[in-house]
């Protein structure tokens, strides 16, 4: 398998929902222990979203605007991620307060990356949002988003497949 395939929007749009499940069991599993979990997140999303376009402009470096744009976009939600953890550092908001927060900025940063790439970002968006409504206010939720990634998994794989046709 080639990185080319590897980088398929259906690919990515798996990885990024696994990878929200995986935030989301660990949140629940270890709720006090795992204070920076959503900040790991906040980085392989911005990887995750940067790495197409960067192995695009590497090969071709004539379009360089369509690898800036996205990078901008998400150096400016790891720097609110900076700023909240700050603020959790200095003792003027709490832990699982700041978790949320800073669940609820990569929400909508990749909600909004998907505005503009398609509509797997938003789908994914929207699930890390309802994942900080789980978080917040539920005391069992890891299965059942998990079943709603599984649904939307099989979309993707489904709809994948009519564009490829």
């Amino acid at each position: 398998m080639n990185k080319k395939n590897l980088l398929l929007p259906h690919n990515l749009f798996t990885l990024r929902l696994l990878l929200s499940l995986l935030g989301a069991y660990l949140d629940y599993r270890y709720q006090h222990k795992t204070h920076d979990i959503w900040l790991i997140m906040m980085l392989l999303f911005t990887v995750i979203a940067i790495a197409p376009d960067y192995l695009q402009y590497k090969h071709h470096a004539v379009n360089f605007k369509r690898l800036i744009h996205p990078l901008m976009h998400w150096i400016g939600g790891l720097c609110a991620v900076i700023i909240i953890y700050s603020y959790q550092r200095t003792g003027r908001l709490y832990h699982e307060e700041g978790d949320l927060v800073v669940l609820v900025v990569l929400a909508l940063t990749v909600y909004l990356e998907g505005i503009q790439t398609g509509w797997r970002g938003i789908i994914t968006g929207l699930f890390l949002g309802l994942t900080a409504v789980c978080v917040a206010y539920f005391d069992s939720y890891v299965w059942q988003l998990g079943l709603l990634a599984i649904v939307a998994i099989a979309v993707s794989y489904y709809s994948g497949l009519e564009e490829v046709s």
